[in-house]
């Protein structure tokens, strides 16, 4: 009986001791899930269609920026982002054969002046108001030129590929060296790749 006296507080102190443990592990859990999600890029849907010679890419994407990102582009600091796209043809004894590549890229930019987010690809530039807005260029591809419909042989299988990835080459010298040990600077998607079939020439 005396034992038992003595072992209780000892099995108390153990138990708090594993309670105050668990619940460290469920925060830190918690902190690492927040930051995972903090800042990431996700390619949803993608869909091909023929339009004239062409086959032209529409696709859907989920983009979070993440807090490093954001407050650069608030500063002023110009943002590129790069979409590549690849078509090979699979082949059983040998590499797959790449029959078209195309990378399209988008800027993000904000102008202190007149107070705007200003998205630029190509030869076009678009302004908007707040950032949310600019965004929805980033997530949304529409009539893409890819690659031309000369390019397909009948009967044959092909494998697509998106990819998107933040063009950290493109930031001013400065925030490169951050960038490569910042986290935050990483964004890419993982690759999207879907199969064709009965490609119309």
């Amino acid at each position: 009986m005396v034992s038992w006296f003595l072992q209780a507080p000892m099995m108390v102190s153990f138990m708090h001791y594993c309670k105050k443990a668990s619940l460290f592990l469920v925060f830190m859990l918690t902190c690492l899930l927040a930051y995972a999600v903090d800042h990431q890029a996700i390619i949803k849907n993608v869909d091909l269609k023929v339009s004239g010679e062409a086959y032209m890419l529409n696709a859907d994407l989920e983009i979070s920026l993440g807090r490093t990102v954001e407050e650069a582009i608030n500063k002023g600091v110009p943002v590129e982002f790069v979409y590549d796209f690849k078509l090979v043809r699979p082949r059983s004894f040998w590499f797959d054969k790449v029959i078209a590549e195309a990378s399209t890229r988008i800027t993000i930019s904000y102008h202190a002046l007149s107070r705007q987010y200003l998205v630029s690809q190509g030869g076009r530039q678009t302004s908007h108001e707040i950032l949310s807005e600019a965004m929805v260029e980033l997530v949304q591809l529409y009539d893409w030129n890819v690659f031309d419909r000369s390019l397909i042989e009948q009967d044959r299988a092909y494998q697509a590929v998106l990819h998107m990835y933040l063009n950290d080459s493109q930031l001013p010298k400065a925030i490169q060296v951050e960038a490569i040990r910042s986290e935050g600077w990483h964004l890419a998607s993982e690759p999207f790749e879907w199969l064709l079939k009965d490609l119309s020439r």
